[in-house]
């Protein structure tokens, strides 16, 4: 058994840094969802309680189908099942029932693009965020909505991207010291980093589906990963509150089950070692496991380094891009194309493993090698370009980027097209 290898997966827990920079530009220009109307901001109680006796059956139908193909290795607990509730408990219930952390703060606020100003009060991180600052890093700008304010779906749905990055996945097995962990049936974390403070949340935005079969024998922890789950969960609840009439939070729903299809777009979400190959990852292992953990400990720096990198590389670029007005910038402009939405087979069940994860994970070599290349691990540092890149392997992989990006780009949006009907 590969028994270090979920050490090799300790950074790999975020797909990519604020999502928002990228949603907005593939979603508006979706007609369907650029052109749909305001809609009002719904406190999440009031949605609940109106639609408890639905939402009791839709919930059981969910998670029927998780037995079966999504979550058939964890199935909820019956004493977990959807009951309704009252104004005091239907939100614990609602969220028990979901499997998330129930100290997930859920206020009100969208996001402003960067060198735009706010659209109301600057959001309290504590009403976005279950880590508040700590969690945001100065890298999003978030403004308050109040409950009857006529708001964006578009802006709903981009902003909703980000939200199970600020708690929704935190702690939710058996040995991360929560209760509801403890309550919740997805037994002990499978992988990933525990003691870093957002690395409980690994198995739910990583999907390793397309790993060698030798590699799955070896190491069955990697099939324990959810987020085909949780988009079945939001994207059944978005097309329920859409039916009974409550548009916000359909949006919102989307855009919850929208964040795990964009992190599947990230090569280092869909395989565990780039470029090291099968006989590699194995030999690796077995020099850890008789003492020898040199290898194993250079390819954790090794793979975390180049993670976190190409994240910051790419938000940064976003960012600056959109706070200097350009935006005909490439990477903007690469995620604004629609011309590959169709090339791909409709969004179903099997999408974000057969298209998304696949497509994601044939590009890893490409982009761990540029990344090399380029050497930009010393040329990039807190968002500043120093002049000792290559420049030519820095194009290349800039343009890597952006056909990484063109499909990520059709992928939500075939996402939401699927989500609204």
């Amino acid at each position: 058994m590969l028994a270090s290898l979920p050490l090799l997966m300790t950074s790999a827990t975020y797909g990519w840094a604020n999502h928002y920079l990228f949603n907005r530009p593939a979603l508006e220009v979706l007609p369907e969802l650029a052109n749909a109307p305001k809609v009002k901001v719904e406190a999440l109680e009031d949605f609940l309680l109106k639609e408890q006796a639905g939402l009791i059956a839709l919930m059981a139908q969910i998670e029927n189908d998780a037995k079966l193909t999504y979550a058939k290795s964890a199935p909820q607990p019956e004493a977990l099942a959807f009951k309704g509730g009252d104004a005091k408990t239907i939100r614990n219930n609602f969220l028990r029932a979901l499997r998330v952390n129930t100290g997930t703060p859920l206020g009100y606020f969208l996001q402003a693009m960067p060198g735009q100003p706010l659209g109301g009060k600057a959001s309290n991180p504590n009403t976005v965020s279950i880590f508040g600052d700590k969690d945001l890093k100065g890298i999003y700008s978030f403004y308050d909505v109040r409950k009857g304010d006529m708001v964006s779906p578009v802006e709903v749905v981009s902003t909703a991207g980000d939200e199970p990055d600020f708690g929704l996945d935190i702690n939710l097995f058996t040995d991360n010291g929560e209760q509801f962990g403890k309550d919740y049936g997805f037994g002990t974390q499978s992988f990933g980093d525990a003691k870093l403070y957002y690395g409980t949340q690994a198995p739910f935005h990583i999907g390793y589906y397309h790993e060698s079969g030798i590699i799955f024998m070896a190491a069955g922890f990697l099939k324990k990963t959810y987020p085909r789950y949780r988009v079945h969960q939001y994207t059944s609840l978005a097309r329920f509150a859409f039916k009974t009439g409550h548009p916000y939070w359909g949006y919102r729903f989307l855009g919850w089950g929208l964040h795990y299809v964009g992190d599947l777009t990230q090569p280092y979400h869909a395989r565990v070692l780039p470029t090291y190959g099968t006989m590699g990852m194995l030999w690796i292992n077995i020099k850890a496991m008789v003492g020898f953990d040199k290898a194993k400990l250079d390819a954790i720096d090794r793979i975390s380094k180049r993670h976190t990198t190409i994240e910051n590389y790419h938000r940064s670029t976003l960012a600056k891009a959109y706070a200097q007005k350009n935006l005909q910038h490439p990477f903007i402009q690469g995620m604004r194309k629609t011309d590959k939405d169709k090339t791909y087979a409709a969004f179903s069940d099997d999408y974000i493993v057969d298209a998304t994860a696949k497509e994601s994970y044939g590009f890893s070599d490409k982009v761990d090698e540029l990344i090399d290349q380029s050497n930009l691990l010393q040329s990039f540092s807190d968002g500043n370009e120093l002049p000792i890149q290559n420049t030519k392997a820095l194009e290349e992989l800039d343009t890597t980027i952006i056909q990484l990006m063109e499909g990520a780009g059709a992928h939500l949006r075939n996402y939401v097209r699927a989500g609204m009907q």
